[in-house]
């Protein structure tokens, strides 16, 4: 009954930070990026979503997997991994763009703005999968 348990609440809370990560990002691309603290802004809350989701995903993962459910783990699993590489890759390249981009390099300033576009997407298609593994539970 725990496990079954850690498995539900894990898979809410995972549907809900991916859904506030999707929500939470978008109204950010109004800022300009062109002042310090909006490309900070921006930066942490994609630094917490990712880490949000990754505990959570890794959670509903072991939890779906010693309930039984092998596609449910591996989907979540997927979530986790990609969650994390997404961290590093994302939040990387906004560091080093934030560097350039308050010397008055333009161009730095639209990179970054692609990039937290990009990061709004990759977020959706994690959300996306998470709602497609979550119509593959079996009550």
């Amino acid at each position: 009954m725990l496990i079954k348990a850690l498995a539900l609440v894990s898979t809410v809370l995972l549907l809900m930070f991916l859904g506030f990560s999707v929500l939470g990002t978008t109204p950010l691309l109004i800022l300009k990026h062109k002042q310090p603290m909006d490309s900070r802004v921006v930066r942490q809350v994609f630094h917490y979503c990712y880490r949000l989701v990754a505990v959570v995903a890794i959670a509903a993962s072991m939890g779906h997997a010693l309930e039984g459910r092998q596609v449910l783990a591996v989907c979540t699993g997927s979530i986790a991994i990609l969650s994390i590489a997404m961290h590093r890759w994302i939040l990387m390249r906004m560091d080093i763009l934030r560097v350039t981009m308050h010397d008055g390099d333009s161009n730095a300033v639209r990179r970054f703005r692609e990039l937290h576009v990009t990061g709004v997407a990759l977020n959706f298609v994690l959300f996306v999968s998470a709602i497609y593994a979550v119509t593959q539970i079996k009550l």
